[in-house]
């Protein structure tokens, strides 16, 4: 006699329809199906394969595009003042002549400054998914952001890195802060069907040597005491304060005994992947579009819409209609 979980799957089943299709199907066929899912099997190892030879191709690559963020990051910090063969293109790719002309007809000559000031700060603000992290008590910390790099990570395990590099600044010790993404490429082996590409299973961040009464991300309340002996008394308690800067004191989750029916470990489950999203966006979007995302010409909804480069379907149909 089956045990009570299992029975109480079959009865499940006898009221679902995709298992009463399955029920229904002679035995040859089934035998087929399972031959389908072996091939599935298979194929999913492929795409792990094919997702394996990418990573390896960004680490590749990784050399020719910092040689570019490096020249990037001394126009930002002043370093390198640009050529006027190197500047020699629209500061907006779209505008028309005229437009271009009214952006200049106020505009000073000469800033009295070096390099673009708040650079990063503003490309931070013109992301709205990182904008919404960025707290008031965060944006003078993040005037001396000068630089985020990105690094593909193959050993010892595979995954990406993301550094922040600040200049010497009154707030924390740290010359740069770094994030860890650790990727698992393979399906696994107990769920393997679920698999749909590299998925992050854990994330780290360095701590912040903040310096004497700069931590942002803690506050202090007062909250009165209900209980014992200082009922009636106002105490003192540390908590955390929504920061920026808690993105590097990233949630734990333990990718080996996550339980899909306890809340907690689904709620941590669902916090790394809104982490591994944010990083993705940074690494994807932020740091090779800096510029655009300055400028406000492009925006991450440009490069998240499901729609990519194709028009939608009531734009097609109106051409149509032409």
């Amino acid at each position: 006699m089956p045990a009570n979980g299992d029975l109480s799957q079959l009865l499940q089943m006898d009221s679902d329809p995709c298992g009463e299709f399955l029920k229904e199907l002679p035995k040859d066929i089934k035998r087929r199906v399972c031959a389908l899912k072996k091939l599935q099997l298979q194929s999913l190892e492929v795409e792990s394969e094919f997702y394996q030879r990418v990573h390896q191709l960004e680490k590749e690559f990784e050399s020719k595009f910092n040689k570019l963020y490096d020249l990037r990051r001394k126009v930002v910090t002043g370093e390198k003042e640009p050529t006027d063969e190197e500047a020699n293109i629209p500061l907006l790719h779209d505008a028309t002549p005229e437009e271009l002309a009214a952006l200049d007809e106020t505009a000073p000559e000469t800033s009295g400054e070096k390099g673009v000031p708040n650079f990063w700060s503003h490309v931070f603000e013109n992301c709205e998914t990182i904008s919404d992290m960025i707290q008031e008590h965060d944006k003078d910390i993040l005037k001396y952001l000068i630089d985020v790099t990105t690094t593909v990570e193959t050993s010892p395990e595979e995954g990406f890195s993301l550094a922040f590099h600040f200049t010497a600044n009154p707030y924390f010790k740290n010359s740069v802060l770094t994030k860890r993404y650790f990727l698992q490429m393979k399906p696994e082996e107990d769920n393997p069907f679920e698999f749909d590409g590299p998925s992050v299973i854990r994330t780290t961040g360095d701590q912040i040597q903040w310096e004497d009464n700069k931590d942002v991300t803690k506050k202090v309340i007062k909250k009165k005491s209900k209980k014992g002996a200082n009922a009636g008394k106002f105490l003192t308690k540390t908590v955390k304060a929504d920061s920026f800067f808690n993105f590097f004191d990233p949630p734990v989750c333990d990718h080996d005994h996550q339980n899909e029916d306890d809340d907690d470990d689904l709620e941590e489950h669902e916090l790394l992947r809104a982490d591994f999203a944010l990083g993705q966006l940074l690494r994807d979007i932020v740091v090779p579009r800096a510029v655009l995302l300055y400028t406000g010409e492009q925006t991450e909804d440009d490069y998240l819409d499901d729609g990519g480069d194709f028009e939608d379907d009531d734009d097609m149909e109106d051409e149509d209609d032409d």
